[in-house]
């Protein structure tokens, strides 16, 4: 957990009290979960990695084994969740078809949203390793900033964090320019080739009007554009007048 939020959870007596408590509820419900979704869950797509690698990228490492549980069972009274994380595993009551991306990316709020989901569970699972990988650490310290900040789940660090980290790739994600990195990323096959982006904007070019510029793993892409896409800032459906190169 960032040194930040961990400033936001003072010692409060009485909270500590119901963190130790209820944090064996939490290790129960986290068991729970276990039993009612087995498996080995499964990995990202590409497509997730593209926006999971330049927000969280630096701390994921191909041994993480962080795996996703699609259609999951929810414990009944956790039935109002559309995603949990409990450790590496991150519980989504999406179906697994749900994450193909089959139109241009601005015009796929289904995509966007999921994405978005998925990123703000991400948070919590570097949260978790904040804590040593310790689950029963990092119960313990959630439950109590839930109770300091009196049982309201938004104003809970932990979730401020995870919100505020989500909207982190607007850029890439909702952006009339940004989103046409992905769909030239998509249509040319480059991921084998260049990989996921490593950063969460793109660059413009103070000489050269309408080129934009984005790093990637292993190499970058730039967008040539034309028209009403030549001008930061354009808002409308995504245009062909933009040619990619690598």
């Amino acid at each position: 957990m960032a040194l930040s939020v961990r400033r936001l959870i003072t010692s409060n007596p009485v909270c500590f009290i119901f963190s130790a408590l209820i944090t064996p509820g939490f290790l129960f419900t986290d068991l729970s979960f276990l039993v009612l979704n087995p498996g080995n869950g499964e990995p990202t797509t590409a497509d997730q990695d593209y926006f999971i690698n330049p927000l969280h990228g630096s701390w994921i490492s191909p041994d993480d084994n962080i795996r996703l549980y699609y259609d999951s069972s929810f414990a009944p009274n956790l039935g109002w969740f559309v995603g949990i994380t409990f450790g590496n595993r991150i519980y989504l009551k999406l179906d697994r078809s749900a994450i193909n991306v089959n139109t241009p990316l601005l015009l796929d709020l289904s995509f966007r949203g999921r994405t978005r989901l998925l990123l703000h569970e991400y948070t919590h699972v570097k949260q978790y390793r904040d804590f040593n990988d310790s689950q029963a650490a990092f119960g313990f310290a959630y439950l109590k900033a839930y109770c300091q900040y009196h049982f309201s789940y938004r104003a809970n660090p932990f979730e401020d964090e995870a919100f505020e980290k989500q909207e982190q790739v607007n850029k890439l994600l909702q952006d009339p320019i940004g989103t046409l990195f992905m769909d030239k990323w998509k249509l040319n096959d480059w991921a084998a080739r260049i990989g996921s982006p490593t950063r969460t904007d793109y660059e413009t070019h103070p000489d050269r009007p309408g080129e934009y510029h984005l790093r990637f793993q292993r190499g970058s892409i730039t967008l040539s554009c034309n028209g009403p896409l030549a001008r930061p800032g354009y808002i409308g459906e995504p245009q062909s007048s933009c040619t990619a190169r690598i």
